[in-house]
């Protein structure tokens, strides 16, 4: 049995996806099976699984529903310990990524985040956990260490949520206080952020989706989480003034202060 299953999605995403093989090849850590589930791309992605299958556990490539009954495919078909879920275009950031992240200090539990860099950034999250937190964001689906025993006790991904069901996941295993969340400050991996789920033509769907979400898992204390939003945001941006008006200030004493000296 292999300690870790690594399952990548793709649909026609041929230069995404050979990064992120790659990325997972290289690795020093080597106690991983990898699974390939693809939406029956027509743009070379078959061709190149097909070259590399020898390196797979597992691969298939057919039409699917969407995001998550791909990954439903890579959970039924997964032996590991542990489940890591890596679209096409994600890459762990060096070679010892995997190892490095599994020996960490920090690594234990049942749901094992981790942080991620992007183009621009990167992205750390926090260490405690609550429904408001996963309210404000999601956890980084694509560095987190899932037990293969959270799915078998929560069941899969609800394939009804399109882009936000890793996000309801979460969610629903918070809310159950079953599995311990363990946050591994370690930047896993260099995540891809041409999703869908980023996409600014899907901002409308995707706040339509969270807000079904939110009131389905929230329920009664749905109402009072999005006010206490709100007023967090409110004064986020208060102090945002504050801190301009003040520096506004500073600004124009130090010119005044030139301005004097030039006489």
């Amino acid at each position: 049995m292999p300690r870790l299953s690594i399952i990548t999605i793709n649909f026609n995403d041929l230069s995404g996806l050979k990064k992120t093989v790659e990325s997972v090849l290289e690795q020093t850590f080597q106690d991983y099976e990898y699974i390939i589930i693809d939406g029956a791309s027509t743009d070379g992605s078959r061709e190149f699984i097909e070259e590399k299958q020898h390196q797979f556990a597992y691969w298939i490539s057919e039409e699917d529903s969407g995001i998550y009954s791909a990954f439903n495919k890579g959970i039924r078909k997964a032996k590991g310990d542990f489940l890591l879920f890596l679209n096409s275009g994600d890459r762990l950031t060096q070679a010892s990524a995997l190892n490095d992240f599994v020996h960490h200090e920090k690594f234990g539990g049942d749901i094992i985040y981790g942080d991620y860099k992007f183009k621009e950034g990167a992205k750390v999250y926090a260490d405690e956990l609550s429904p408001i937190y996963l309210m404000r964001t999601s956890l980084p689906h694509q560095s987190t260490f899932f037990k293969k025993e959270v799915f078998e006790q929560m069941g899969n991904y609800d394939e009804t949520y399109t882009m936000g069901g890793d996000r309801a996941f979460f969610i629903k295993c918070l809310l159950s206080q079953q599995f311990k969340f363990t946050h591994v400050n370690y930047f896993l991996t260099r995540f891809d952020l041409e999703g869908i789920s980023n996409n600014k033509e899907y901002q409308r769907r995707k706040k339509e989706e969270d807000d079904r979400m939110f009131r389905e898992y929230f329920g009664v204390h749905y109402e009072d989480y999005k006010k206490q939003l709100a007023l967090e945001q409110e004064l986020k941006q208060t102090k945002k003034r504050t801190i301009e008006g003040i520096a506004k200030r500073i600004n124009q004493k130090i010119q005044k202060l030139w301005r004097h000296r030039r006489w």
